[in-house]
C-alpha cells in the first residue's frame, strides 16, 4: 500500500463520518465508515505483506511515516467522536474511542494478514462489532 492510498482511506473516513445515515449509535456509524474505506481483499496481501515487513525492518523513517498515518486516522475518529459526544477530539472520551478503534483494527488486520483466508472486510467487521458489544 502507498501512503497515498492510505492517506485516501483516512479521507474516505472522514468523508463517511461526515454524514453518516440517520441517528445510528457512535461505533456503528465508525464500523461502517472503516469498512467502506478498506476494501481489501484476499488478492492484495501480498502487496500488503511487503509494505509491513518494511515496516517491521530496521528503517526508522518508514515506521514514524506509519505511525504519522495511523494517527491521521486515529483523529479522523476522535474527531467524530468529539462531534458526536459535544467534547473537543482530544478529550478524554474521544481520545479513548479513536485509540480503541484504532487498536482493533490494527488487531484484525494483523489476524487477516496472517491467515489469508478472507477479504479484510469480515476481519474489520467481528473486530469493531466485538469493540461496540463490549467484548461479551
Amino acid at each position: 500500500m502507498r501512503w497515498k492510498e492510505f492517506d485516501r482511506e483516512v479521507e474516505t473516513i472522514r468523508e463517511l463520518l461526515a454524514d453518516p445515515p440517520g441517528e445510528l449509535p457512535v461505533l456503528e456509524a465508525v464500523r461502517r465508515a472503516v469498512l467502506g474505506a478498506n476494501p481489501y481483499r484476499v488478492e492484495d496481501l501480498p502487496a500488503l505483506r511487503t509494505r509491513m515487513s518494511l515496516l517491521a525492518g530496521p528503517a526508522p523513517g518508514l515506521v514514524n511515516g506509519d505511525a504519522v498515518r495511523y494517527g491521521a486516522w486515529e483523529r479522523a475518529i476522535s474527531a467524530y467522536v468529539g462531534g458526536r459526544s459535544g467534547q473537543p477530539a482530544d478529550s478524554l472520551y474521544p481520545l479513548v474511542a479513536g485509540r480503541a478503534v484504532l487498536a482493533v483494527c490494527c488487531a484484525a488486520y494483523d489476524c487477516w494478514s496472517r491467515r489469508a483466508d478472507a477479504d479484510l472486510a469480515g476481519y474489520l467487521d467481528a473486530a469493531l462489532r466485538s469493540l461496540a458489544t463490549g467484548f461479551k
